[in-house]
Order: structure tokens, then sequence, then C-alpha cells
């Protein structure tokens, strides 16, 4: 009973100093890398507050990274690495919402011009779509999949899964105009 007592202890004063350790590679990196994370975050072309919170998150699965033993020789070009996926799925994230935007409403809207009560209205109508329809527009506008990749992750033809994307829009259309006109 004392051994196992004593065991428990110094595995968790263990995890403790493991933790703290990891801690430090990840305010290490930040303190000297930081500056330049967010530098190439703005390079890629994120706003200020986006590339905070890129470097953030970027700092975040570090961390979760190493303590989930992932074995990462070098922590800052992991970051770096990290950083730019992070980026670009950003930019992404962004052109779907356009194209959709762009789709339910027949016009361009400039990036800055979709702000975020629309994006969440268009999220929610989405939401509200038929199972199989709700599934395709959000491999089509938020995993950005050709239609052949839809078709076959929900069992159908391309063909059959731009009729779903199409239908989709079209609910889309109909549940928030009518949204608009009240």
């Amino acid at each position: 009973m004392i051994t196992t007592t004593l065991n428990a202890r110094t595995n968790v004063l263990s995890e403790a100093s493991e933790t703290d350790s990891l801690r430090d590679i990840v305010v290490h990196l930040q303190e000297e890398r930081g500056s330049e994370l967010w530098g190439l975050a703005r390079h890629l072309g994120l706003s200020p507050d986006e590339a905070d919170d890129a470097v953030q998150e970027t700092l975040l699965r570090l961390w979760a990274a190493l303590r989930e033993g992932v074995s990462i020789e070098r922590p800052d070009a992991w970051a770096f690495r990290s950083l730019d996926r992070l980026a670009m799925d950003r930019h992404r994230w962004h052109r779907r919402v356009r194209l959709l935007t762009e789709r339910l409403g027949g016009q361009p809207v400039r990036r800055s011009g979709v702000d975020h009560a629309d994006r969440m209205a268009i999220w929610e109508a989405v939401e509200a779509l038929p199972e199989r329809q709700r599934l395709a527009i959000y491999l089509r506008y938020r995993a950005d999949l050709p239609y052949e990749e839809i078709g076959a992750i929900l069992g159908v033809a391309a063909p059959s899964a731009r009729s779903h994307v199409s239908r989709a829009l079209d609910a889309l259309r109909v549940g928030l105009g009518e949204e608009a006109s009240r």
C-alpha cells in the first residue's frame, strides 16, 4: 500500500515536471520566434487579429502534439509549417464563404462585406437542410471537395452529388430570401 502510494506520487510529480518541460518548450518558442511567426502570418495575408489567433492556435497545437507524445525534433520548424497550413485553411474558408454567399445572393461579395451575423445566418440555414443536402454543402464549401469525391462519400455518382448541392442552394436561396423579406 505504501509502495503504491509512493509510486502514484512519483508518477504525479513526473507528469507535472513533463508538463512543465513541454510548457517551457512552447514558451521558449513563443519568446524566441513569436514575432517571426506573427510576421509570417501577416505575410501570408492574415489580418493582425487573424495573425494573433493563428499564432496562438499554432502554439496550442504544438503543446497538444508534444503532450500526446509526438516526437518533434524541431518545434520551430513544426510551428512554421503548422502556421502556414492554418493560414491556408483560413484563406480557403474565406473563399468558401464568399463562393457560397455569391451563389446564394447572386452578387460578388467583398471579403470584408460579409459580416459575422450573415455568415452565421447562412450556416444556421444550412443546418436546417435535409441530411444529404447539408452534407453535400459542407463537403463542397467547407471541405472544398470536388463533386466526384462528394459523390464517393455520399455513395452516389458525381452528377447526383452536384444535384444535391444545387437543390441545397435553391433551398437556401428560398429560406434566406424569406428571412430577408420579413
